[in-house]
């Protein structure tokens, strides 16, 4: 057994870990919590660690735990911001380094299945109109099957030369997210969005650039030969500084919903 986990002395055997542990992993000896041979294998999520009272447990390969008591924002603001959030495609300027560093490492704590926590980012800001040109390569042969297409071809075709991009509007950086399945993107993506409203940023999810992944993800993933080659392009959120501000919240449809 390959031991995950490093139990100190003041470990009091109160067994709050044993119960929180999917895995089986642990157990409960001589008044102190050990490690086990179990039919699954620890996947380091944490949980002993998390809810051990005396600190006495922590994951071997390190890792901050800062304490946390409760949830630090309330139902009725987590509501306020779930309804106020916008699309935002128009900016006057971009975002700065340090901004979209924050956003990326508060979005670090996202689930991801197993635990694997196999994401990566590339964000497009220099070479924005290299990524944009070697899409329109890749979509060329795809404009007939939906007229945005087209429109993007001929925009980049035609020099960029207008303000407003097909697929970025006034958009000029991109965070592009990869992973082993497409929710492990989509989870933390959707987490920035919400973190960049709080900061006064903004953006939008982008469809149509992951249809290129979709046509010849061969091709796409050549413009990132550095990202982990078992991950794929799941989501892309186009981010800067909102020329505009929303003044209030847009009703929305009621959603079907089954209890079963």
């Amino acid at each position: 057994m390959e031991s995950t986990l490093l139990i100190s002395d003041s470990c009091i055997g109160c067994g709050k870990c044993v119960k929180v542990c999917i895995r089986g992993h642990l157990r409960i000896g001589d008044r102190k919590a050990t490690e086990v041979d179990s039919a699954y294998s620890c996947f380091r999520c944490g949980h002993c660690a998390a809810i051990c009272p005396k600190g006495a447990i922590t994951l071997r390969d390190g890792g901050e735990q800062d304490p946390v008591e409760g949830c630090p924002v309330s139902s009725s603001d987590m509501t306020a911001l779930l309804r106020s959030r916008r699309s935002i495609r128009w900016f006057d300027r971009k975002c700065t380094r340090e901004e979209i560093g924050a956003l990326l490492e508060a979005v670090r704590y996202a689930p991801t299945a197993e635990n694997s926590q196999k994401v990566e980012y590339a964000v497009i800001d220099s070479r924005f109109d290299d990524f944009m040109r070697m899409l329109a390569s890749i979509l060329r042969s795809h404009t007939g099957e939906h007229p945005r297409l087209k429109q993007f071809v001929d925009y980049v075709d035609g020099g960029m030369k207008e303000k407003n991009n097909p697929f970025t509007w006034e958009g000029r950086q991109l965070i592009v997210a990869f992973a082993r399945f497409p929710i492990d993107a989509i989870i933390p993506i959707e987490q920035l969005d919400l973190a960049a409203c709080t900061m006064g940023l903004g953006g939008f999810h982008s469809r149509w650039m992951l249809q290129a992944a979709e046509n010849d993800l061969e091709t796409l993933m050549g413009f990132f030969p550095d990202v982990d080659p078992e991950l794929k392009a799941y989501a892309v959120f186009v981010i800067g500084h909102p020329r505009m501000r929303f003044i209030r919240t847009v009703p929305r449809d009621e959603r079907k919903i089954q209890y079963m």
